[in-house]
């Protein structure tokens, strides 16, 4: 049996688990001995592959007719309009890629193409759905997420798709991170339900056919605008409007550069100089506070012509209205008194009442007759996030930010406290039983269609409920399928173990089954836990080593577990705490987040070695006791008490690694922040971590403070890769060690990469093979080395279609050619040689089939 890796060494595991301290793991195995790893569960192969998976008999009948020319003989040589054919014939064996699968990938090249499948990994939902929008009839219904893209219901299909995709998005959004953002608002226009508006990255999209694409939006000033579909108002809006008569007719508000209108359908704006901009919070920046709000006036809820009333919330300002589709506004017709002067979300009931809910001072307004009521004193003071009315009899539903829920039917002045429960729908991914303890909500709307249905976009995906008469409960059942919006922090591939998927806000996802959702995460379902870093060592593979951290640092740390940090025996099945943590210079003692976040990684000799780097810039520490008792790591020159290098938890930086051959070897990137200029450079221990070296003075590449990646490559010992990772950055091209980072080589060819990631070597091939996203020649895509960085096969463009950011890259050192690849917001996405025909990607699929090519 060969070893997942050329050179691997074959060290021992160092004792059962939970047997107190090991032995040292440094005993040697026999030549001949196998490696010490469990075996790995084969994958459940997807439908296509399943098909792809012929009987050796069918297979070569099938080669036989390909290579059988027009009268029926076999031919010498194929005619080349059979070798796609050939080609594919070879690429249905793929899918039992194992040894000799190097081999097979070689003969479909030389019949002139290999074809890659790729598909989601199949986790679910997770990410803050921040809006819903429908049209009156109920045929096109979207919603908006606040890390990437935006959603249609596909009731054919049974799942929502993703409306950001390298098939629906103009040309010039088809490119490296092209649309890696949140979108600030989604609107189905109300008398055309094929048309949406989306607005994403300061511009505004529109689409006449249902998602399927949009047309190239207005690019000049005063576009794009300044928003952040992420910060702290995300769930404030709707900041799109469209008339209730004329699709044609959309407004626009923005956070700080006031209100914009259309009259053609996006293809030319002006602003409505009489409503103002926006006022923000002082020290917020611009683009992280709320837009103006817009509603076109139901004819029901005031006078006026239909389509043509429009209200717009100016935050700090007030309610201004329109009485002529937008053309201009003045201040709402109300008599002096107290009103809100922003609110985050607002419902106009059948009577012509309008509501609103205030989560910033805790207060619930009712506008009628020309004046506002302060209703919070029948309903007490709550963090109120979202209000709906139901259309049918008028019923008034109010939501705080944890989703508790209160009912009024007599307008407000009396109110009945809601019980709630959450559960996963039908076909919807297990783990989402986690909203049960803390359902975090943001817009909430009733159903045009089916009465008295309530829809809610959470925290981790979309959820309805259906009221029962005079309804004392809400019972929310998720149906949040189709949805992939985790934020990925990291991936690894153990050899011989299930990979693992470590996400913001949810854990660790151990995967034995790419393609059935999650049923559970760890280190433990904790709402919310944000597992950032993930290592392995090939002292034993089965052991990972996890930097877990909740990311509320402002609450929740009563139950002692708001840092979750700690390791895992059995290769992530079960979890166990550190023991201590220690305390970093400047911090304080009972501060349960001193320790927290940044990066980590664990020996190649023995488990009990683990260095990390947390976030803030605080030093790093080293335990050779699996985190009984810390040591602070020393840097010669360093400037106390920030001596670290990861300033911000929300990074995507992995900036130190251990040596995969070398016995206690560990590298660290220090960028030289702060006080701590002198440091910047790769510093290097040979001891476990007692004392370091500065190998290299100075900054690998520019602008390394942020998403810097350095990857120590399996099986070789110093041998280092790195990228600066910088979406901003002018220099990110990559960069080779193999002396251990005492010097570094530029690959001239290879420039804007993500990341970089290694797997199981083609047959014959003595080092692992090499997957990077970035760009080779000045084209971007996915792409494979098998002959050490040499050549470069580009194996996936837009792998599933998505245009997001790539933030984590990483082989199988199982299965040759497959790779996994994190998302800066939708998750992951697996690739593998794959007997599939090559097509451009189809917005209804699950799976893309990419020709490779060089």
């Amino acid at each position: 049996m060969r070893t997942a890796w050329p050179g691997l060494p074959r060290i021992g595991s160092g004792g059962p688990p939970g047997a107190g301290l090991p032995a040292p793991a440094r005993i040697s195995l026999p030549a001949s001995a196998p490696p010490a790893v469990a075996p790995r569960p084969a994958p459940r192969r997807p439908p296509l592959l399943r098909a792809a998976a012929a009987p050796w008999p069918a297979v070569a009948r099938a080669l036989a007719g390909v290579l059988r020319d027009g009268r029926g003989t076999l031919a010498g040589r194929p005619p080349p309009r059979l070798l796609p054919r050939l080609a594919a014939a070879l690429a249905a064996l793929l899918p039992l890629a194992g040894p000799g699968a190097g081999a097979r990938v070689a003969l479909a090249q030389a019949a002139g193409q290999e074809a890659y499948q790729w598909r989601h990994v199949a986790i679910g939902g997770g990410g803050f759905i921040t809006g819903y929008d429908a049209d009156p009839a109920g045929r096109t219904r979207v919603v908006r997420a606040d890390v990437y893209g935006a959603y249609l219901w596909r009731e054919d299909l049974d799942r929502w798709v993703q409306l950001a995709n390298s098939a629906s998005m103009p040309e010039a959004d088809r490119r490296q991170n092209g649309v890696a953002e949140g979108v600030y608002e989604i609107a189905v226009a109300p008398s055309r339900p094929s048309r949406i508006y989306m607005a994403v990255k300061g511009l505004v999209y529109r689409s006449d056919d249902r998602g399927a694409s949009f047309a190239s939006p207005v690019r000049e000033a005063p576009f794009p605008f300044d928003w952040d579909a992420n910060s702290e108002f995300r769930h404030a809006g709707p900041f799109l409007a469209v008339s209730p008569l004329d699709p044609d007719l959309v407004l626009l508000g923005t956070p700080s550069d006031g209100v914009w209108r259309s009259a053609d359908g996006a293809r030319s704006w002006s602003r409505v100089a009489s409503v103002p901009a926006g006022s923000r919070p002082e020290g917020v920046p611009v683009h992280r506070t709320a837009g103006t709000s817009l509603w076109f006036q139901p004819a029901a809820a005031g006078p006026g012509e239909v389509g043509a009333r429009v209200w717009a919330l100016v935050p700090g300002a007030g309610v201004f209205a329109s009485a002529n589709g937008g053309v201009d506004f003045s201040p709402l017709d109300a008599v002096d008194g107290e009103q809100p002067r922003r609110f985050n979300q607002g419902s106009f009931a059948p009577d012509g009442a309008f509501y609103a809910a205030d989560p910033w001072e805790s207060r619930l307004w009712r506008y009628r007759g020309g004046s506002w009521t302060d209703l919070t004193p029948q309903i007490g003071p709550h963090r109120f996030i979202a209000v709906a009315v139901n259309p049918r009899d008028g019923q008034v539903f109010v939501f705080d930010e944890n989703g508790r829920a209160w009912r009024s039917a007599d307008g407000g002045r009396s109110w009945w406290a809601l019980w709630h429960g959450t559960r996963p729908g039908d076909g919807d991914p297990p783990w989402l039983r986690v909203s049960n303890a803390a359902f975090i909500l943001g817009r909430v709307t009733f159903d045009p269609v089916v009465p008295d249905r309530l829809w809610a976009a959470s925290g981790t995906g979309v959820y309805y409920a259906d009221l029962v008469p005079s309804p004392l409960q809400l019972r929310w059942i998720s149906q949040t399928r189709g949805i992939e919006e985790l934020v990925a922090n990291d991936v690894i591939s153990p050899p011989g173990g299930a990979p693992l998927f470590a996400a913001w806000d949810f854990g660790v996802h151990r995967k034995e089954d790419l393609d059935r959702f999650s049923t559970s995460y760890g280190p433990r379902e904790r709402l919310l836990i944000a597992a950032q870093q993930l290592d392995w060592s090939p002292a034993d593979p089965l052991f990972i080593v996890t930097n877990a951290s909740d990311t509320r640092t402002f609450c929740c740390a009563e139950d002692g577990n708001a840092v979750l940090a700690g390791y895992s025996t059995d290769g992530g099945r079960s979890w166990r705490k550190f023991p201590a943590l220690p305390q970093p210079p400047g911090t304080d003692a009972a501060d349960p987040w001193r320790m927290s976040f940044g990066t980590i990684a664990v020996a190649a000799d023995d488990t009990r070695n683990i260095v990390w780097a947390p976030s803030f810039n605080r030093s790093p520490f080293v335990t050779r006791d699996r985190g009984r008792t810390w040591s602070r790591v020393s840097l010669a020159g360093e400037v106390l008490p920030l001596t670290g290098s990861h300033a911000h938890y929300f990074y995507t930086r992995k900036t130190l690694a251990a040596d995969r051959v070398l016995p206690g070897v560990f590298y660290l990137v220090h960028s030289g922040e702060g006080e701590n200029a002198g440091l910047a450079g790769l510093w290097a221990t040979e001891d476990g971590g007692a004392r370091w070296q500065r190998r290299f003075a100075g900054e690998i590449a520019p602008d390394s403070r942020y998403s810097a990646k350095l990857r120590a490559v399996p099986g070789q010992a110093g041998h280092l890769f790195f990228t600066s990772g910088y979406d901003g950055g002018s220099d990110t091209q990559l960069r080779r060690s193999t002396d251990g980072g005492a010097s570094w080589r530029v690959l001239e060819t290879v420039d804007r990469v993500d990341d970089i990631g290694f797997g199981r070597a083609a047959d014959g091939a003595a080092y692992p093979a090499i997957f990077i996203s970035g760009r080779v020649g000045g084209r971007y895509g996915i792409w494979r080395s098998t002959d050490n960085a040499a050549r470069w096969t580009r194996i996936g463009g837009f792998p599933a279609g998505t245009l997001d950011q790539v933030s984590v890259v990483a082989g199988d050192p199982d299965r040759f050619g497959r790779v996994y690849l994190g998302y800066k917001g939708s998750g992951w996405i697996y690739g593998q040689p794959g007997g599939c025909t090559p097509a451009p990607y189809d917005i209804s699929s699950t799976q893309e089939c990419h020709a490779a090519d060089n």
